[in-house]
């Protein structure tokens, strides 16, 4: 791999694992119309840990919040942390356990059966349709263990090829009446234990094949890690805006030209 090819993959992990037009699509397509390879398992673990420090980075303070409030559960030093962040701390938890079930049972399956690009463009549409009705809730709720539960659910049934992640989190998020800022901040911390459950279930199978590569990987990293942390900010202001139907419209159009011309 080229460090050119690396940096394009690199820019196009940052932007899609943020924006709600789902990679795993976009990956599909590509490959279908390119004939592309997958990138090996090493590089495809580079680009998760590049897009999971961008969110550790940008939401570096309710992280932190987090971990002192995981502490407060067993000392008495950060029991106020513990009661002032304990619905994120017990929301993400409670979500990634639904995620978790759902996304080992049915990764294997939704990649065999459902992979195909036709099937993609459906999932795309499905997409759109997803993020245009979120944004006519406008809650003013908080993130609960029964929600958190919900969204969890629909994480999980993410792995589909066409569905975005983060636009079926922060959609269900707002559908459930949870205020518009925490749900995005709640959808991409929750991202957190699921990519990192991904690069555990990848990391023994990766391996440095050739040392060469590590320079277009360490690239990749790179581009996906600037392209990322740009793209993140953005999507909050679109998201607290309730401006979702711009990916909504380009999901459609993308998911139409799929199915009619795929």
């Amino acid at each position: 791999m080229s460090i050119v090819s690396a940096v394009i993959l690199g820019i196009l992990q940052g932007l899609t694992e943020f924006l709600p037009v789902s990679s795993s699509g976009h990956l599909a397509i590509g490959k279908h119309i390119l004939d592309f390879e997958s990138p090996d398992m090493l590089f495809d673990v580079m680009l998760h840990a590049a897009t999971l420090l961008v969110i550790l980075i940008y939401f570096r303070r309710r992280v932190f919040l987090i971990i002192k409030a995981f502490f407060g559960i067993f000392f008495k030093r950060f029991q106020k942390d513990y009661f002032e962040n304990k619905r994120f701390l017990w929301g993400i938890i409670i979500a990634s356990i639904p995620t978790a079930v759902i996304g080992l049972a049915f990764e294997k399956y939704v990649l065999a059966y459902f992979e195909t690009v036709v099937f993609v463009g459906y999932a795309l549409i499905a997409t759109s349709i997803l993020l245009v009705i979120s944004d006519n809730f406008h809650g003013r709720g908080r993130v609960t263990a029964g929600k958190s539960f919900m969204v969890g659910i629909a994480q999980g049934l993410a792995v589909t090829p066409g569905i975005s992640r983060s636009g079926t989190t922060i959609a269900v998020s707002c559908m459930l009446g949870i205020e518009r800022d925490e749900a995005a901040e709640f959808s991409f911390l929750l991202s957190v234990p699921a990519i990192i459950g991904a690069m555990i279930l990848q990391i023994k199978d990766a391996a440095i094949t050739n040392v060469d590569m590590l320079i277009p990987y360490g690239a990749g990293m790179a581009a996906a890690f600037i392209s990322g942390f740009i793209v993140i900010g953005i999507m909050m202001a679109f998201i607290r805006s309730a401006q979702l139907k711009f990916f909504a419209i380009y999901c459609l159009i993308l998911g139409l030209i799929v199915v009619i011309f795929l």
